[in-house]
């Protein structure tokens, strides 16, 4: 696997790339029949599949790399631009057996306006890329397994990203899987995000495709690999292996720890072929030797066993990388026969019970999947590190460098209120004469909720329609019950994180009785009642407290296939509500 602008890393000229791209029909071909450098013996032919990522992060910054002329942008040397016309063209001249769709990857920081447009940019992109495949004769004798990339920086992101990729592409059985982007900050320090990010992607794949569809994440594994299996990927990668031994870094394979090599013990027990072969017959002092000497890039020898023999710096630094793969390679069989024999489960329990960071994100795991929470070590508490009872939804602001990763939106969340700091109907709460319609939507993490993606396609959907300043928006709290669009700025309101879920009993009967209260109140200022609500729990408790209050309102979307947060994205659902609430102010008007 490699990434399409790699080319970049080894400052190739345009010329050379252009060789690698047309002088050979891909390269499998290219890579295969070559004289083996030094005394080494030639390399096998290259008949492995290759996996090419679009080289999104690689354009991010890109001056030179940008519009194409056609688009605004300047004509360069290599004749590659930033859409997925050109890298799509660069994957099929690799001939690339797999591929990921050109990305916009979010970086640490980035303000919110311009992370949706990169959202929205990729989502494009991929539909452009299956288009692409799917209807330019230049690519009727390539069938690549294609991964739809995505990113999101929490779980309702992610969910948004897949619903609409599938919405807008007229060719969904195309995407053979999707490729979670952005995560590499986040495997240390930052496990909450990361689990959240990587479940709200196995729970946004359609029921009807979770068989068919896979899911690879970028830049994570070793360690995490018996957490994020359970989580539904299906594969990874992980460069940690050769970042680890430019340090001079082993990994140990008991813990994972890292070795550096200079401190490596006489007794070091390695038992994979790299140190019980190679290292063991270089030996350990010889190695030392060698990394301290005072010189690069040139021969330095040492004494071994009587016999004068020359090294290089980088001799050594490969011998590490490839024992760190090893150890790896190791971690991933292990993954393999514990899915073969079904012990999967007992696996995430050992590595949990030796690492705390993978025992916090399977705890944050279990609180969405409660089957993993038998595998939740008894010293961890599932409640405390639950996304239902969390005092940050998105990623720690800094990393352990004290470096920023990802601002999270806002910070100030308390896990101290009660249903009793916001109670409506302890308010001076007034229905405004020109709102015609109630409409109860579910609350969202994000706050003030109308910045929520889920309350903005709504209201971008309602505006369109003509009716939004008609419209009263009640969102429905998991904590508080029914809160009115005016109170979304208190500081209660603002200030808490609280998800309902079924097994809140004793809450969705607290807040199923204000919301029935809230319409005994109030329904009969209002023409006509909706709720909207795709979510499961949210959607039902609407329902029970329009029936209960003897009022005639009516949920959409009236028959979503799923009752999951990806449904609230589709346009067929938001135009089923624009349409309802549109047909009530036009008889209110007769």
């Amino acid at each position: 696997m490699f990434q399409a602008m790699s080319f970049l890393d080894f400052h190739l000229p345009p010329h050379q790339v252009d060789t690698w791209r047309h002088e050979a029909a891909s390269l499998h071909e290219w890579f295969t029949g070559h004289d083996s450098p030094k005394d080494n013996p030639s390399p096998p032919p290259f008949t492995q599949p290759l996996f090419v990522d679009s080289g999104g992060f690689k354009l991010m910054n890109s001056k030179t790399f940008g519009d194409a002329p056609g688009e605004g942008g300047t004509e360069n040397e290599w004749g590659i631009y930033t859409n997925p016309d050109s890298i799509l063209e660069l994957q099929y001249d690799y001939g690339a057996d797999l591929i990921a769709t050109l990305d916009y990857p979010i970086p640490k920081g980035l303000n919110e306006a311009e992370k949706y447009q990169r959202i929205e940019d990729s989502i494009n992109s991929a539909v452009r890329c299956i288009e692409l495949l799917e209807e330019a004769d230049k690519y009727a004798d390539w069938d690549p397994v294609v991964y739809a990339a995505i990113h999101g920086h929490d779980y309702e992101e992610i969910a948004y990203y897949v619903a609409k990729l599938f919405e807008r592409t007229d060719y969904p059985d195309t995407i053979d899987g999707f490729a979670v982007g952005s995560l590499v900050p986040l495997r240390s320090g930052n496990i909450d995000t990361l689990v959240d990010i990587v479940q709200g992607a196995s729970d946004a794949i359609p029921k009807s495709r979770r068989d068919d569809l896979t899911l690879h994440v970028f830049g994570v594994g070793g360690r995490l690999a018996p957490l994020i299996t359970a989580l539904g990927v299906d594969s990874y990668d992980s460069s940690t292996y050769v970042q680890a031994a430019q340090h001079k870094n082993f990994i140990d394979p008991d813990d994972s720890s890292k070795v550096n090599a200079i401190d490596l013990p006489e007794t070091w027990d390695c038992s994979c072929p790299v140190c019980s072969k190679e290292l063991t017959k270089v030996g350990i002092d010889n190695m030392k030797e060698v990394l301290q000497a005072d010189r690069s890039y040139k021969p330095i020898a040492v004494n071994r066993k009587g016999t004068e023999v020359e090294y290089m710096k980088s001799d050594f630094y490969a011998l590490i990388a490839h024992h760190n793969f090893h150890v790896f390679q190791d971690e991933i069989e292990s993954v393999r026969e514990a899915i073969s024999e079904g012990s999967l489960g007992e696996l995430i329990t050992k590595t949990a019970s030796q690492n705390q960071d993978i025992a916090t994100g399977l705890a944050r795991a279990a609180a969405r999947w409660p089957d993993l929470r038998q595998y939740v070590p008894d010293t961890i508490d599932i409640s405390k590190n639950s996304p239902l009872n969390s005092d940050q939804t998105f990623q720690s602001r800094f990393g352990k460098d004290g470096t920023p990763v990802i601002s999270p939106k806002k910070d100030g969340t308390s896990l101290s209120h009660s249903p009793a700091d916001f109670d409506v109907r302890s308010t001076q709460y007034e229905v405004e004469q020109s709102k015609q319609i109630c409409l109860v939507l579910p609350c969202s993490q994000t706050k003030p909720y109308r910045d929520s993606r889920t309350h903005q396609v709504v209201e971008e959907r309602l505006r369109k329609a003509g009716v939004w300043t008609r419209v009263e928006k009640v969102s429905l709290s998991g904590l508080y019950g029914p809160v009115p669009l005016r109170f979304e700025d208190a500081d209660a309101v603002t200030t808490y994180d609280y998800v309902l879920t079924d097994v809140d009993k004793q809450q969705i009967s607290l807040v199923k009785k204000r919301l029935v209260d809230f319409l005994h109140e109030y329904a009969d200022q209002f023409d006509a009642i909706y709720g909207y609500a795709t979510s499961k729990t949210y959607r039902s408790t609407i329902e029970d407290a329009f029936d209960d209050s003897d009022i005639e309102g009516k949920i959409v979307p009236t028959d979503p296939p799923a009752r999951r947060l990806t449904e609230h994205f589709r346009n067929i659902h938001l135009d089923e509500l624009a349409e309802v609430i549109q047909q009530a102010t036009q008889t209110s008007k007769a």
